[in-house]
């Protein structure tokens, strides 16, 4: 598939194609979070226009599940194992938000409600999309019984209380009960962080039980990288991460030790190959280098871009030739220490 944009927040322009690792590069205020949010909502919209149709055609009813998947909530959660997940969600989903749908004689209608104008997300036939997962920030997971009280109290009272939907959904997203099982990637996940992070359903919030210790520790209590490989870990146990699911990371190295971003990086890869499609902004050329040749050593597809001067794009088309420029322009701090110590040379 591929995303296109023109003259969207800092973002002039820019053409990326997305099948498989798409990496996006650069410093900030350079439009890398944007063109996140921008996919991450067009694939959205793309997957309730798509369960529009497919209700249409069947002049059904079902507004539990339907509303869920409507808002995004229940996307991704209706799955074979657990039919009536998205039914749950969905109805706290249409308590918390209002929703620019309408139901005439038993056909549901929607009204357009793109990112942008500007936008454009191309598909090909091929590729079948399951959900879209955005992960911004850990602290999310600390605010979590939070978030979803104060919108359901915002809605009840009229009050002017918004989030992004990526947000919510997200929070919601990670509140589904988990499946019985769990797999490779989960378990690779539990060894680095010493434990898991769970969605507790009773007391309705998150806890991370440390394995060495045998002890549970509330999310305000647990470090911040935990929670990075935390998300993905609840995600994948619950099954909203699988094949055909488009997971948006943005800069997660932010709370990450370069020894963790390498181990981060190698199980993006990983899901990637497991028909995962993920986009990550990042900033850091530990976890860029990683991404590189973790996908080179799997065999994945994955492409590199810059974001510059509003332009996001590759150079010359070419992922070893904008690798280079990527280095040199996040390398360009050391050039400032060997002048110190240049000036401090001197006036020795």
């Amino acid at each position: 598939m591929e995303l296109q944009l023109k003259n969207i927040g800092m973002i002039k322009e820019a053409n990326v194609k997305i099948d498989g690792l798409t990496v996006i590069a650069g410093e900030n205020d350079t439009g890398k979070s944007t063109l996140g949010r921008a996919y991450y909502y067009e694939v959205k919209n793309y997957l309730e226009e798509k369960i529009i149709k497919s209700q249409n055609n069947k002049n059904q009813n079902n507004d539990g599940i339907f509303l869920g998947a409507l808002l995004g909530f229940g996307i991704g959660l209706l799955t074979d194992t657990n039919p009536l997940a998205g039914a749950v969600i969905g109805g706290v989903g249409g308590k918390i938000k209002d929703t620019s749908s309408s139901k005439t004689n038993g056909i549901i209608t929607k009204s357009k409600n793109t990112f942008d104008k500007n936008i454009q997300l191309k598909l090909n036939e091929d590729e079948k999309l399951f959900n879209s997962i955005m992960i911004e920030t850990p602290y999310s997971l600390n605010s979590s019984n939070y978030i979803k009280t104060t919108q359901l109290l915002a809605h009840q009272r009229g009050l002017n209380y918004t989030l992004g939907d990526h947000i919510i959904d997200l929070i919601l997203q990670l509140s589904q009960t988990p499946s019985t099982d769990n797999n490779k990637i989960y378990n690779k996940i539990t060894d680095i962080i010493d434990g898991k992070l769970y969605y507790d359903e009773e007391r309705d919030d998150f806890y991370y039980h440390k394995k060495s210790i045998d002890k549970e520790l509330a999310m305000n209590s647990t470090a911040t990288g935990i929670k990075m490989f935390g998300f993905l870990q609840v995600l994948l146990l619950n099954k909203t991460i699988r094949e055909g699911s488009v997971l948006i990371l943005d800069e997660p190295e932010v709370h990450l030790h370069p020894k963790w971003q390498l181990k981060y990086a190698e199980l993006i890869v990983e899901l990637v190959k497991n028909g995962v499609y993920v986009l990550i902004t990042s900033h850091s050329p530990y976890m860029i280098e990683a991404l590189e040749r973790y996908a080179e050593k799997a065999e994945v597809t994955a492409d590199f871009y810059l974001a510059e001067e509003g332009v996001i794009d590759k150079v010359e088309d070419n992922n070893s030739k904008t690798l280079a420029k990527i280095f040199n322009k996040l390398s360009a701090p050391y050039e400032t220490f060997n002048q110190m110590d240049s000036e401090t040379l001197k006036g020795g």
